[in-house]
């Protein structure tokens, strides 16, 4: 059981516009980002009524930014800690995939309202109401997206949650695009990991950042730093859960038919998260988890439909040349 009852979560991160590629001149649009598909599959995954699951990001006033907050909403995510950068546009980010269903990216994103987090523009009122949750979330791309200055304000607020009770979840999603060297990436996740109470990362991400060459190496890194509860994602082989003393294996659902692996290791983050939540045991919620990885990797895209019904805005974009 965790320390204490959560009901209300913030996760701090960034949306973007999400396309497709259906063929190569033609796209789907989406929108997505690790974190707030974390919040997505976190909502889905509780029972209803049971989280307060509001999404802390800067959008700008474009069309698209409007489309997106439409579509949060329809996930069962809130935009109350959302701001509007008047004039600001989404960034966007183009998704390939091969025919094993592994993908690549290409990001446009430079410009990203959300890119201003933390800056000095941020009320110290939103700070406070943060740091007020039951739990916060963000990733190691939230990290990569806003300044040095801005990751330390981000830290003192991470620590404010935990002195008044709260607790602090973290997954180290790596995108070497974002960072000068793993060097940097490392001092900040070290930044971040000094307030974390569960760390949800991913093997490859942590043996690029972090050089750990297995999940037991990950796990003593993390023993070492001081996070109670660990959960080392490793793809179609499971994961492996750990507190400060134990360590236990827990496999992926088998044979699955993987048409699109985009955001699987974000939906078993939020279905590990509200299984745990909910007062589920760490292997319990691991399984959880990884069922529904199994079902979104079987889905083209970050998000499957929302609960609700389809997915109005997962549709075909026009023809693009090349």
């Amino acid at each position: 059981m965790l320390p204490v009852k959560v009901h209300r979560v913030a996760l701090i991160g960034e949306c973007m516009i999400e396309l497709r590629h259906l063929a190569a001149d033609r796209l789907a649009l989406g929108y997505a980002g690790d974190v707030l598909n974390t919040a997505a599959y976190l909502a889905r995954s509780a029972a209803p009524g049971a989280l307060d699951v509001q999404f802390v990001t800067i959008t700008g006033d474009d069309p698209y930014s409007a489309e997106m907050r439409e579509r949060w909403r329809a996930h069962g995510v809130g935009d109350a800690y959302a701001r509007v950068r008047p004039g600001g546009r989404a960034g966007l980010y183009l998704i390939r995939t091969d025919t094993r269903g592994e993908r690549t990216f290409q990001h446009y994103r430079s410009e990203s309202p959300a890119r201003g987090l933390f800056g000095p523009d941020q009320p110290a009122s939103l700070d406070a109401a943060i740091a007020g949750h039951d739990l916060v979330y963000l990733s190691g791309i939230t990290l990569s997206i806003i300044s040095a200055e801005a990751r330390a304000r981000l830290a003192d607020v991470l620590a404010e949650t935990r002195r008044r009770g709260g607790l602090v979840a973290y997954d180290g999603n790596h995108r070497p695009a974002g960072w000068p060297s793993p060097g940097a990436a490392a001092a900040a996740a070290a930044a971040v990991l000094a307030h974390t109470d569960i760390a949800l990362p991913s093997l490859d991400d942590d043996r690029l950042v972090h050089g750990d060459g297995s999940a037991r190496a990950c796990v003593e890194r993390l023993r070492d730093a001081g996070v109670p509860e660990i959960v080392v994602k490793l793809g179609a082989e499971g994961c492996v859960i750990a507190d400060h003393d134990s360590m236990e294996a827990v496999p992926a659902v088998p044979d699955v038919r993987v048409v699109d692996t985009t955001a699987a290791g974000d939906a078993f983050n939020g279905a590990y998260l509200a299984a745990r939540l909910a007062g589920a045991g760490r292997r319990a919620a691991a399984e959880e988890g990884a069922r529904l990885a199994a079902e979104v990797i079987g889905h083209p895209g970050a998000l499957l439909p929302p609960p609700g019904g389809p997915d109005r805005h997962a549709q075909a974009a026009e023809p693009l040349n090349g």
